[in-house]
């Protein structure tokens, strides 16, 4: 039988005239524990028979001048009437709901009769929700904030039954409120109205996942629907969305999720690495990961690490470790990420060791670190040349925890301790300063600076200046990197969606390193005056490096060399003052070779030369600076790599290693030619041919070569020549390396 959505037909007992157009069913007869009088049908339907009526109650006449009024503005095909004829119960449900919207009231499923052979729907009513009275419950008495009172015996109401056509009819329906009805304006609060369409719920994931708060995802679709009213639910509607969705992600467990997570970064990623340690249960504990951009990053700037531990990620203080450097535009770099189970020697040992594999054995000059006895221990047994310095931007955060009433009652107490930290260049000056703030500030009692200055040769500049640091305390001090990742990043979020999340942490940094490049190549430095030398550097050195480059030659023209004398046939050594400075630094210059060296080490941690050797180069009337004294790294040609020259200065001599090493490079090389080729079809085919036409040339050099069939070098030979045209055309490629 086709029937129209939502017609009118005249029921069976229905009678002539307009008197009896709204019929009420008693509630005492629509129980499901007492179920009106059934008749059983040939087709199996179950109908109602005989519902009495009852009488409309009566409401205030300002209530129901204001029903009347709305009632003007719905159209009338909106409007229910008993005779209706829907094909679902949620239909109808769905027509009554629009219908009390736009009245301004929150309909409700109310009672609810079922067939006792079909089990199926045989009688249902809607109502307001302010329907019938709450049950009085004697621990309201002790409720300290009951919910308010919401029913108030309210009779609008509308009925269906399912009859033999096997559709459901309007039996009854009564318009008639005993209290206020909202205004249009607020309707949508309504919590019958207030729905999350799929559409709505994508969207919102997918703000979720950028790192918003619901309160501003509703916001900005308000803007789009031209205003809250529109838009269909509230904040917290959201808010009870996001976690179901969110739980759906995780249905395979945390264990699982993370390892999808992982395998969807190798499809997307081929060089992606990823590390799982598990325990004696075969339980996951520490997991270990870098994308393709890390290791390449590492391989141009990593000769100093920062390993970051004092981000937590979860309830449990689960350590989230970052392994982070500089770049040639002293922006932060990632080059790893870990979750780990505990901080133990042994986890720290792991990691460490699995980090130096996954960079091809390339270990940094300069490690730093917070101060943890577990962490410089694993770092001896595994970076034993390595130079461990405590950063100094983790020691000024651990300065606010413990020294925290010093710092609010003493402004100049942080100057003090900073100077001790960064100004002095002899240790006979740095403690006398050391001694001078402790008695000043009464703190000879004070534990952790006692213990932190038996550690002053980890932290204190004094006794660093040997070592280079690429000035990476400064830059974690600007940067805050903990607050870039808190920005993102929540102890409450689950390790999948925390992922998600770091790695829009990622995206940002290489976002930053993106517009600096961009601005390195569109714009040259303004000179206010033409010096030989800044020109020079100008074109070489990056922005921020030539900024820091420039101050050291307006340096040199506050010093002046007091005296000289010959150490030997080719070095001199000069004295060099500064005004408005008690201090002298000795430059020793070397004329056989053009080397310089100043005693205030500038160059050896930082990596340019500093005001004193400038004034010496210019007293000897070299106008340009040697070429072993412009770091390749602080160059705007940092990441311009000669594979051949990288290779050659692999430290491991073993010729598996050097040959793993060879693959990793030539793999990302081809990554890079591949990704900036794809989207072009002409570039694409250019790529392809050459690709075929290299494949020949090495498979036409090894044929006179001689392998051992069992050897790493043989099979890795063997998988580069198979995988350059299928990784040139989009096949992922081989996973020797990653493992």
């Amino acid at each position: 039988m086709e029937v129209d959505p939502h017609s009118t037909r005249r029921l069976a007992f229905e009678p002539d005239g307009d008197k009896h157009q709204h019929i009420d069913i008693a509630n005492d007869l629509l129980e499901v524990n007492e179920p009106a009088k059934l008749i059983k049908l040939d087709r199996g339907k179950c109908i109602a028979d005989d519902f009495p009526n009852v009488e409309d109650q009566s409401f205030d006449a300002s209530t129901k001048n204001k029903l009347q009024e709305t009632c003007f503005h719905i159209p009338e095909e909106w409007i229910p009437k008993v005779g209706m004829v829907f094909k679902t119960e949620d239909e109808a449900y769905d027509f009554y709901n629009r219908y009390a919207g736009k009245m301004g009231f929150s309909a409700r499923k109310a009672n609810r009769t079922l067939c006792n052979y079909t089990r199926e729907t045989r009688f249902r009513k809607f109502c307001c929700f302010r329907e019938g009275k709450r049950v009085l419950d004697k621990r309201r008495l002790n409720v300290k904030r009951p919910r308010p009172e919401t029913r108030c015996g309210c009779m609008a109401e509308m009925k269906i039954s399912r009859r033999e056509d096997g559709f459901f009819h309007v039996i009854a329906f009564n318009e008639a409120h005993n209290h206020i009805i909202v205004s249009p304006t607020t309707a949508h609060m309504l919590r019958s109205q207030r729905k999350i369409s799929k559409a709505q719920s994508a969207q919102a994931k997918m703000v979720d996942d950028s790192g918003m708060t619901p309160k501003a995802s509703t916001e900005s679709m308000a803007k789009c629907s031209d205003g809250c009213e529109n838009v269909g639910f509230t904040s917290m509607d959201l808010n009870n969305n996001l976690p179901s969705c969110r739980t759906r992600n995780m249905k395979k467990g945390e264990a699982g999720g993370i390892i999808q997570y992982f395998q969807d970064m190798r499809l997307k990623d081929p060089s992606f690495v990823y590390a799982i340690q598990l325990d004696q249960a075969e339980l996951v504990t520490n997991l270990f990961w870098a994308d393709a951009q890390m290791i390449v990053d590492y391989g141009h700037f990593g000769d100093v690490v920062c390993f970051d531990t004092t981000c937590k990620t979860n309830n449990e203080n689960r350590p989230f470790t970052l392994f982070v450097g500089v770049n040639n535009y002293k922006n932060l770099i990632i080059f790893g990420a870990a979750l780990l189970y505990d901080e133990t020697v042994d986890t720290f040992e792991w990691l460490f060791k699995t980090f130096i594999k996954t960079m091809g054995g390339k270990k940094p000059k300069t490690i730093l670190t917070d101060d943890d006895a577990a962490m410089a221990k694993a770092i001896n047994l595994v970076f034993p040349e390595t130079h461990h310095r405590l950063c100094v931007w983790h020691m000024f955060q651990n300065t606010t925890k413990h020294l925290r009433c010093v710092i609010d009652n003493f402004e100049i107490f942080s100057k003090d301790f900073s100077s001790c930290v960064y100004d002095y260049e002899n240790v006979d000056e740095f403690e006398n300063a050391w001694e001078s703030m402790i008695n000043k500030y009464n703190l000879q009692e004070n534990n952790w600076l006692r213990k932190l200055y038996n550690e002053r040769h980890r932290w204190d500049l004094v006794f660093g200046r040997h070592s280079f640091s690429a000035d990476i305390s400064i830059t974690l001090r600007n940067e805050r990197m903990n607050g870039c990742l808190r920005k993102y990043l929540n102890i409450k979020h689950d390790l999948s969606r925390f992922l998600l999340h770091f790695e829009k942490v990622v995206a940002d940094k290489r976002y930053e390193e993106l517009k600096a490049e961009f601005a390195a190549t569109q714009s040259m430095p303004t000179l206010t005056v033409q010096v030989e030398i800044l020109k020079y550097v100008s074109r070489i050195y990056t922005p921020p490096i030539f900024s820091m480059f420039y101050n050291e030659v307006w340096q040199q023209l506050n010093c002046s060399i007091e005296e000289d004398h010959v150490v030997s046939e080719t070095i001199t050594e000069y004295i060099v003052s500064v005004s408005g400075k008690n201090r002298q630094y000795t430059v020793a210059f070397n004329s056989s070779d053009d080397s310089i060296s100043c005693s205030c080490k500038k160059f050896d941690y930082i990596g340019i030369l500093c005001g004193h050797a400038l004034k010496v180069l210019d007293y000897r009337r070299i106008k340009m600076i040697p070429p072993r004294y412009i770091l390749r790294r602080w160059t705007v040609d940092a990441k311009v790599t000669d594979i051949v020259t990288s290779c050659s200065s692999t430290i491991s001599s073993d010729q598996s290693a050097k040959t793993i090493m060879r693959y990793r490079e030539m793999y990302h090389l081809l990554i890079q030619i591949a990704k900036r080729a794809a989207p072009v079809e002409d570039a694409y085919k250019v790529v392809v041919e050459t690709a075929e036409k290299l494949s020949k040339e090495v498979a036409e050099c090894l044929k006179d070569m001689t392998f051992d069939l069992n050897s790493t070098a043989f099979n890795i030979g063997l998988q580069i020549i198979h995988t350059i045209p299928s990784l040139l055309q989009g096949t992922p490629g081989l996973e020797y390396a990653n493992k």
